[in-house]
């Protein structure tokens, strides 16, 4: 999958290995149907570690929803056993993205690794 759409992210995802890494900006108008089929691949992938890896310069609020619902799958997976490491980049100095970050990981029992690009 990539971005066919400077409003949608790069997307890198390997069910084979649990990479998932979303890059740019993810500003749709319907972030549903753009992350609803991503959300749904991670619900049945089934290996023991997911990393996501998280370098979103820009996102909505929708996307912001759509990503607390991928976490909310990530959370069930870790209560199964699986081991879920979540990276969030930000520009260095940008507090406001890490807060969003912090906000996120808050919200879930999942623990992020906060690093710059």
């Amino acid at each position: 999958m990539s971005a066919n759409a400077t409003n949608e992210p790069n997307v890198i995802y390997d069910p084979n290995t649990g990479l998932l890494r979303l890059s740019g900006r993810s500003s749709m108008q319907e972030p549903k149907k753009f992350y609803g089929p991503i959300i749904e691949q991670i619900r049945s992938t089934t290996v023991p570690t997911f990393i996501i890896e998280l370098k979103l310069e820009h996102f909505n609020t929708g996307t912001a929803r759509s990503l607390y619902q991928l976490f909310k799958i990530l959370e069930e997976k870790q209560t199964m056993g699986a081991t879920i490491l979540i990276r969030w980049y930000s520009d260095a100095g940008d507090e406001d993205h890490i807060e969003l970050g912090e906000d996120l990981e808050a919200k879930t029992s999942l623990k992020f690794q906060y690093a710059n690009y």
